[in-house]
C-alpha cells in the first residue's frame, strides 16, 4: 500500500492499484442504487473481483427491478488495516450476467452469496471510477473535536421556567415512630 508522505494530512487518497487490492482482498460489501421513485436503496452483498469487474448474487426481486431500470450503481467496501481506516468506493454499470461463458467466469471466480435465501441471478458491476480513501483512526475525542464546539447549551436563564433544570424540593424528615 501506498502510504502518506506527509503524517500529519488527515486523509489520503489512495491510488487505483491500491483500491483494486483492497477490492480484491474483500468479498462483503454495500451497493448502493436508485429505487423506481429514485430515492436511494443500500443493501449488504458479497462480491468477488475477477477480471477488472466486479460480481454479486441476487434474488429475483426488486434490487434486480431497479437495477434494471437504473443500472448506474455504487458499490463499497471499507475496513480496518493496522491503526489506519480505509474505504473503496466503485462507480459504475451494473446488469444481470446472461451468457454462459461469463456465469461460468463468475462462478470460478468464487462468486456466492451468504444469505439463507437462494440468490439464482448473477450481477456484473463494470466499474467506471474507483477512488478510495485512508485514514488514522481517532483514538479518543480530544479538544480539538470540532462537534464539541458546535453544541449550543444555553445558560439555565435562557430558558424558559418549564424547561430549567429543576430544584431541589425541600422536605422534611421521616418521623421517629413511623
Amino acid at each position: 500500500m501506498t502510504r502518506d508522505p506527509h503524517p500529519t494530512a488527515s486523509v489520503v487518497e489512495l491510488s487505483t492499484p491500491d483500491c483494486w487490492r483492497l477490492l480484491e482482498a474483500e468479498s462483503l460489501g454495500r451497493l448502493a442504487l436508485l429505487d423506481a421513485s429514485g430515492e436511494p436503496r443500500i443493501y449488504p452483498v458479497n462480491v468477488v473481483v475477477r477480471d477488472g469487474l466486479l460480481y454479486l448474487r441476487s434474488a429475483g426481486d426488486a434490487k434486480l427491478r431497479f437495477l434494471r431500470s437504473r443500472p448506474a450503481v455504487a458499490f463499497e467496501v471499507d475496513g480496518v488495516d493496522g491503526g489506519d481506516r480505509w474505504s473503496v468506493v466503485v462507480r459504475g454499470h451494473a446488469a444481470i450476467v446472461e451468457t454462459d461463458a461469463e456465469l461460468r467466469r463468475a462462478r470460478d471466480g468464487g462468486v456466492r452469496s451468504m444469505s439463507p435465501t437462494p440468490k439464482p441471478y448473477v450481477v456484473r458491476i463494470a466499474p467506471q471510477r474507483v477512488t478510495g480513501r485512508r485514514f488514522a483512526e481517532r483514538t479518543a475525542p480530544g479538544d480539538d473535536d470540532l462537534l464539541r464546539s458546535r453544541i449550543f447549551r444555553p445558560s439555565d436563564q435562557d430558558l424558559p421556567a418549564a424547561a430549567r433544570s429543576p430544584h431541589p424540593i425541600p422536605g422534611f424528615r421521616p418521623r421517629a415512630d413511623a
